[in-house]
């Protein structure tokens, strides 16, 4: 039986992923998370917890807390479970919601520490996977969350209030019969600040963690494609679902009805253990949606959308030109006549 644990000491600021600890307030304590033990076999964990633990089985290890600060200061322990973010990518939810997965398989041997400066203090880590959990990836997190929270300088109406985290990931691998399996829910429009956006609907259906890439076609009514854009998405977890932006810049589709049709690539990611991608595989679908004339005054209220500059034809630009020799030649014959009439009217010596 083969028990594999280390761990991730990163930062985040509102549960997002991020490279160094948080940063506090000048002078404040700066918590850091860092691994006790890891798998010298696998340079990965020495970065991130890496569990790769069957139904039921029990793992303990330890987490040493350091405040990297020069002022004493007191740190909130927790588990939490991830998501992926609205742009892909995995990212942290609050302490606020329910824990499902990981955030609630993982048991910390304090609920706070309170550090000096230069100080540090181990607590005692357990992973208990559920008799009844699903094989595949499942991801969490440790939180040290900064008691000080950093007031905004301004005294007026508006006031903002930092928390600082430092997240230290959990990735368990449940073995089993697993795959990545993805599906497309369909698009539609939306945008705002004179930005242009479909949201294509994706899901990851499967139990592995995964990152596609895609081609977003959109045509008009009359089936002329009118844009095209790749995307390429960051980690996406098993069991969640975003409507994923893509942006048209510098192009305003105009109120009608349109179809996007969707390429997507994925397979499994490299991840922990699995140290190599799965096969890719390609799935493909056309959805209908709309713009309407609401939809556009909103996404462009305040910005002047930029349109396709129309091309003058051969005969047209001839015509432009006409159009300006006369001009000229009418504002010549003005002058010469008022020059005629103020000779008349100069006295002759």
């Amino acid at each position: 039986m083969r028990l594999r644990l280390c761990m991730l000491g990163c930062a985040a600021v509102a549960a997002a992923i991020a490279a160094a600890p948080a940063p506090a307030a000048p002078g404040a304590a700066t918590f850091a998370v860092i691994p006790e033990h890891y798998d010298p076999s696998l340079r990965a964990t020495q970065s991130y917890f890496v569990a790769d633990l069957r139904p039921g089985q029990t793992y303990t290890n330890s987490v040493r807390i350091r405040n990297l600060g020069n002022q004493t200061g007191t740190a909130l322990l927790y588990a939490v479970d991830a998501t992926t973010g609205q742009t892909s990518g995995a990212v942290y939810l609050d302490h606020a919601k329910p824990r499902q997965d990981v955030g609630a398989w993982v048991t910390l041997g304090a609920s706070s520490v309170t550090l000096g400066p230069g100080q540090s203090k181990t607590i005692p880590v357990t992973v208990r996977v559920p008799v009844a959990a699903r094989p595949g990836d499942h991801l969490g997190g440790i939180v040290a969350e900064n008691t000080a929270l950093t007031g905004a300088s301004s005294k007026g109406a508006l006031r903002i209030r930092i928390r600082h985290l430092t997240i230290a990931a959990v990735l368990v691998q449940v073995p089993g019969s697993r795959s990545a399996s993805m599906k497309i829910g369909g698009v539609k429009a939306g945008g705002e600040h004179g930005y242009q956006y479909v949201y294509v609907n994706l899901r990851n259906t499967g139990a592995l963690a995964t990152k596609p890439s895609g081609r977003l076609l959109i045509s008009d009514s009359n089936g002329k494609q009118v844009a095209s854009r790749n995307f390429q998405l960051d980690t996406f977890l098993p069991g969640t679902a975003i409507g994923y932006p893509v942006l048209l810049p510098a192009q305003a589709l105009q109120p009608g009805n349109y179809i996007g049709k969707v390429e997507l690539t994925y397979s499994a990611a490299a991840l922990g253990y699995r140290q190599t991608a799965g096969a890719s595989q390609t799935i493909t679908g056309s959805y209908p949606f709309k713009i309407t004339s609401n939809q556009y005054k909103t996404v462009f209220r305040g910005v002047n959308p930029v349109r396709p500059v129309q091309k003058a034809s051969a005969g047209g630009g001839s015509m432009s030109l006409l159009v300006l020799v006369a001009a000229a030649l009418a504002v010549l014959l003005t002058a010469l006549v008022a020059l005629v009439v103020v000779l008349r009217r100069w006295p002759v010596r």
